[in-house]
């Protein structure tokens, strides 16, 4: 249970961005980001994205952009633990005013920051061209989008973002992600493509070093410490039943299914359960109109 809101969940409290009921022997780490930050663009559920992960994990790095919250459910939201100034009220000191969550995107500047987004373009992480003039990746704010995908492609057009250079992972990892998509292959989660972005600028750092990288770079990096363990709890729940949630084939059916049911309303003319309307002396003018595909 977490302690400041009282929200009962695993691993951490995805309002919060605390870490709760650490088992005796096992402590939460603090991961290090090769960045100066990492923005987060979030437009999506907080229990079910994993960008969260960075923000529990990494909360001095990390700055989480909230667009999803609402302005009439601020109480249990990203959101509520924003700072309204630098000495941190508003909040309890809860965030610190650099990182505290904030509710529309700000304005960057093209020279110290990039948008980790796979579009034409985009160059590879580690491989930055100079004639981008970008600065170096200490330097660097490193912007995410959190979102479904057709959501965050119109996101990367926003106005504050769109002048951005885009970079991209050069080996994308094969995702582990236990939610399906119906975007093809490829596609990983938001934590796992950031810390596999980290992972890639780490190890670029050390590509002219005579300094060999630590071993902590050849594993999963701290970012994924919460992943990983949702993964093992959701295969060890599904322990006898056969195929896991995250099996390709499990993903795909799921899709399949949302899929042709979209189909399914697009071809009702008039909505499920919607009959035609009726002419009436007080409606001469037919102002119903037939429910919008969706």
């Amino acid at each position: 249970q977490c302690d400041i809101c009282s929200l009962r969940a695993m691993f951490y409290c995805p309002f919060c961005c605390v870490p709760l009921g650490s088992p005796d022997g096992v402590r939460v780490p603090t991961a290090t980001l090769p960045w100066a930050r990492c923005d987060i663009v979030f437009d999506d559920s907080a229990k079910k994205a994993t960008s969260v992960h960075a923000k529990v994990l990494a909360p001095a790095q990390v700055r989480i952009i909230d667009l999803f919250t609402s302005d009439t459910s601020l109480n249990r939201t990203l959101s509520r633990n924003r700072v309204d100034d630098a000495a941190g009220r508003g909040s309890g000191g809860l965030a610190d005013a650099e990182t505290a969550t904030v509710r529309e995107i700000p304005e960057y500047d093209p020279s110290c920051a990039a948008v980790l987004f796979p579009d034409e373009g985009s160059a590879p992480l580690d491989e930055v061209p100079a004639s981008w003039d970008l600065a170096p990746a200490p330097e660097l704010t490193l912007i995410v989008i959190d979102a479904p995908w057709r959501r965050a492609q119109a996101l990367r057009r926003h106005p504050r973002l769109a002048p951005l250079r885009s970079v991209r992972l050069r080996r994308p990892p094969t995702s582990r992600f236990w939610r399906y998509h119906a975007e093809g292959p490829g596609c990983v989660s938001t934590i796992e493509a950031l810390a596999e972005a980290a992972l890639e600028t780490q190890r670029a750092s050390f590509a002219n070093s005579p300094t060999p990288p630590p071993p902590a770079m050849a594993g999963d990096h701290p970012l994924l410490f919460f992943f990983t363990r949702q993964w093992a709890y959701i295969a060890a729940m599904s322990l006898g039943g056969g195929e896991l949630p995250t099996d390709e084939a499990a993903k795909e059916r799921r899709s399949a299914r949302v899929r042709q049911k979209d189909r399914a309303k697009r071809l009702r003319p008039m909505g499920a359960g919607e009959s035609p309307p009726v002419a009436s002396s007080g409606n001469a003018g037919g102002c119903d109109s037939p429910a919008a595909p969706t």
